[in-house]
């Protein structure tokens, strides 16, 4: 799936697919995992797309050393 559109849709209906079954299950940590991978990836792809490109918000961003956090 190279298409950014279509990868974020997917994501999307994964975490609705979640929290439908939640609902129905009543299992408030159903999925969670795969919520968290999902989450996690999306913020890393953003991240990734932020550094590569930062545009307008470029003075307001700090480079940090490999290793800092």
């Amino acid at each position: 799936m190279t298409n950014p559109a279509n990868h974020i849709t997917l994501c999307e209906e994964i975490l609705s697919l979640i929290e439908r079954k939640r609902l129905e299950t009543g299992d408030a940590g159903l999925g969670s995992a795969v919520e968290n991978y999902i989450l996690e990836m999306q913020v890393r792809e953003l991240e990734t797309d932020i550094f590569e490109n930062p545009g307008a918000i470029e003075p307001w961003l700090i480079r940090l050393r490999r290793g800092e956090v």
